[in-house]
């Protein structure tokens, strides 16, 4: 059975109450930069209690990851300074995550490699 080359980037953080409207603001900037880059199939920010933020993204394979962390690496600098990082997760095929390299290793990310599965 083949599976889908896709890469999922989740990541997890909690962002202070003062930061909350900045952060909010963040996200949609963030949100119309992905839907043009190509390669990046979907991404979503969800809000929990407590400032609990998760954020997930589909992308067609790793190549298109690195393509992203590239594009919007200012964003990313601008989300860190408005939210503590409490966690990441990859998951995708061996092959992929292994082009991945070194890129997120300074998030120490949960690594899941990806079996089974299907894509539309």
């Amino acid at each position: 059975m083949s599976v889908p080359q896709i890469v999922t980037v989740v990541g997890y953080m909690t962002i202070l109450e003062s930061h909350a409207a900045a952060f909010r603001e963040n996200c949609s900037k963030m949100i119309e930069l992905r839907r043009l880059e190509p390669g990046h199939l979907a991404s979503a920010y969800s809000f929990g209690a407590g400032g609990k933020v998760v954020s997930r993204e589909d992308y067609d394979n790793a190549d298109a990851v690195i393509r992203h962390m590239e594009l919007g690496n200012h964003i990313f600098e601008l989300t860190q300074q408005l939210v503590e990082i409490t966690g990441v997760e990859l998951h995708g095929p061996q092959a992929e995550l292994e082009k991945l390299g070194n890129l997120f290793n300074g998030m120490s990310p949960a690594i899941f490699d990806t079996e089974f599965g299907f894509r539309r």
